[in-house]
């Protein structure tokens, strides 16, 4: 694998007023691509299984990731995301079929996650993962 690594996040959040035709555009916001510009080593696995036990991502190299993503791709279970940053205490949230949770940090000044564990609400899920530092 090359080093360093750059990782590009590239996207646009927008909202459509869908209660008029033509739907027009009521927010957007262009990400302007935050770049991760230093990343040494990368963990993907676009199949990723976790069940519902816990299933812990395996994060690249020795120190703190810098980026994560995480695509629950079940059609009817939720995902339950547990990380922990840096310096705090453990964080979780649940995902719906099709959620998606993203970090992003474009330098490696500050911050980071040291763990990170997907659990399935029953039986074991298919799941899209990525994390870099």
């Amino acid at each position: 694998m090359p080093s360093p690594i750059s990782v590009l996040l590239n996207a646009i959040l927008s909202a459509t007023d869908t209660l008029t035709t033509p739907s027009p555009t009521v927010f957007t916001r262009n990400l302007n691509n935050p770049n991760l510009a230093v990343a040494t080593t990368f963990f993907a696995d676009m199949y990723f299984q976790a069940n519902s036990g816990g299933s812990s991502v395996p994060l690249p190299g020795g120190g703190p990731s810098f980026v994560g993503y995480v695509k629950n791709n079940d059609v009817a279970t939720n995902l339950t995301v547990s990380w922990i940053a840096v310096g705090a205490a453990a964080s979780t949230f649940v995902m719906v079929p099709g959620g998606v949770w993203i970090y992003f940090q474009p330098t490696e000044g500050a911050g980071g996650f040291t763990s990170l564990t997907l659990t399935a609400a029953a039986g074991t899920i298919n799941t899209e993962v990525f994390a870099a530092r």
